[in-house]
């Protein structure tokens, strides 16, 4: 049991923290690091796909070969490195390995069963096309290197950034639009000059054509130096082409840059519909406890993947950047449904306090976005804050939400049971803030009944605190309680964080 408890332990470390890493770079779309580590990633997909190509066509010269081989090879390198993160973030391996365990009683079957979700991914589309593209980095495989073109297909990774593009085309229209009419005329009146100054002097200016190919390169800032100009009057038109190129496409850069930079902005703070989000929870509206509530998921290694979306209708600083901010009001369908509340695993209801509207009012629209999420969502689980106990009573007897809690509750009972007894604060703070209850269905660990003792003997560094017989909650069960598949437990499971 020993050498089980610190195989758990390293599987639990291993997994929060390669899992945090790879989930901030590859799935968590509220962080800039997943924006700038995906655009560098996209970059050199394309420009290695291109090499692949080249080189098949033999069109890479031999001077630039070895360069081109090594950008090739790290790009197959950072295809290897994603596989791994995807590998890693496609299942819970600890928590499978920990189940299949108490099911089995078996080491290597335990070990298979957990590796099953891993499997699946394995034999994904996605995962098969990154494994044939880098097949070749093994010595008795070279010769399916034109495997590696393969790699293309991987741009469906990076769908949101073509649709950041053409998002931003399409925003920035008008002026691209501009800029291109003003170029075309830029061009097409300094080739004019430079044919009227160059032509009959300059013996590479024989056409118009040659004027007009030696004042793009030069207000493109390329100069390839195969025409010079030979005339003072020809010197100072293409002094005024570049200066005139480099600020046309000074300015192109800033509409691309500025128009990239507002539409991540508007994804962060919820100017866009998050249709595409699944199994994330909801916050509507926010007050103080929200900035708790998401520091606690976030640091929690089972839900650090969750996605959170804050529906309020103030900009407020303390607002965490890890999560996505939707501006507008929980009480309207529209907005409930821009944030894909249908599938949503959790939806938690903050007492907003606003100017101008007392307590009882403020509990009426918790009350009122609560039978709206229900009606949209009917199975999703809703926790809601009320700041009077008359109002939350009330909202029981209706059961308009799965768990009711009235604002200070908590706080005055912990304080009140300080003054009874000093140190079981010191108790309740522990169990608030590193320990872990766990609800899980017996039936995921057992397809046979078994009594509480029997499971203690099993479960062994494992503490039952209580079990679900249905809706009903019994704490501290007896140990010659059996349990049934449909029943639940709940675990006292160790630390909270890793």
């Amino acid at each position: 049991m020993k050498n089980y408890l610190k195989v758990i332990k390293v599987l639990e470390k291993v997994g929060y923290y390669s899992g945090l890493t790879y989930y901030k770079l590859l799935e968590d779309s509220s962080s800039t690091v997943f924006y700038i580590y995906n655009l560098f990633s996209f970059t050199v997909i394309i420009l290695s796909s291109t090499l692949i190509i080249l080189d098949l066509v033999d069109a890479i010269p031999p001077a630039v070969k070895p360069l081109a081989e090594r950008l090739i090879d790290f790009a197959t390198y950072v295809i290897i490195f994603e596989w791994i993160g995807r590998f890693i973030l496609s299942s819970d391996f600890s928590e499978d390995f920990e189940k299949a365990f108490f099911k089995y009683r078996n080491f290597k079957r335990a070990f298979w069963e957990a590796l099953k979700p891993k499997w699946q991914y394995v034999k994904s589309f996605y995962s098969v096309i990154d494994l044939l593209a880098v097949l070749y980095v093994f010595q008795p495989l070279r010769i399916l290197r034109i495997l590696a073109l393969i790699r293309i297909f991987r741009l469906g990774f990076y769908r949101f950034i073509l649709e950041g593009f053409i998002e931003v085309f399409k925003e920035n229209l008008s002026q691209l639009t501009f800029l291109v009419i003003l170029f075309s005329i830029f061009l097409t009146f300094m080739s004019f000059l430079i044919f009227t100054a160059e032509h009959g002097v300059n013996p590479n200016i024989k056409t118009f054509f040659d004027a007009f190919y030696f004042t793009f390169i030069s207000l493109t800032t390329v100069g390839y130096g195969d025409i010079t100009p030979q005339t003072h009057a020809g010197r100072i038109v293409i002094v005024s082409t570049v200066v005139g190129g480099v600020g046309l496409f000074s300015l192109f850069t800033a509409i691309l840059s500025s128009g990239f930079i507002e539409y991540l902005e508007r994804i962060r703070k919820g100017m866009v519909e998050f249709k595409t989000l699944k199994n994330h929870i909801v916050i509507c509206g926010w007050n103080e406890t929200g900035k708790y509530i998401i520091k606690e998921i976030k640091e929690n290694p089972k839900l650090f993947k969750k996605h959170i979306v804050v529906i309020t209708h103030h900009e407020d600083e303390n607002i965490p950047k890890e999560c996505f901010v939707k501006f507008g009001d929980p009480t309207k369908e529209d907005t409930l449904l821009s944030v894909n509340i249908a599938l949503a695993d959790l939806v938690i209801i903050l007492a907003e306090k606003k100017e101008a509207l007392n307590e009882d009012t403020i509990d009426a629209r918790s009350s009122l976005v609560a039978l709206l999420v229900r009606s949209l969502s009917p199975k999703v689980f809703i926790i809601a804050e009320y700041l009077k106990e008359e109002n939350a009573k009330a909202a029981k007897k209706r059961h308009l939400a799965d768990k009711i809690i009235i604002a200070g509750e908590y706080l005055g009972k912990l304080i009140g049971k300080s003054v009874i007894q000093p140190q079981s604060i010191e108790v309740l703070e522990e169990l608030f803030e590193d320990i872990n209850l766990k609800i899980i269905p017996f039936g995921e660990l057992s397809e046979i009944p078994m009594t509480i003792e029997e499971i203690l003997k099993r479960l062994g560094y494992i503490k039952v605190i209580g079990v679900y017989k249905g809706r009903k909650l019994i704490i501290s069960p007896p140990l010659d309680l059996i349990l049934n598949r449909e029943d639940r437990i709940v675990l006292l499971d160790g630390r909270k964080r890793v």
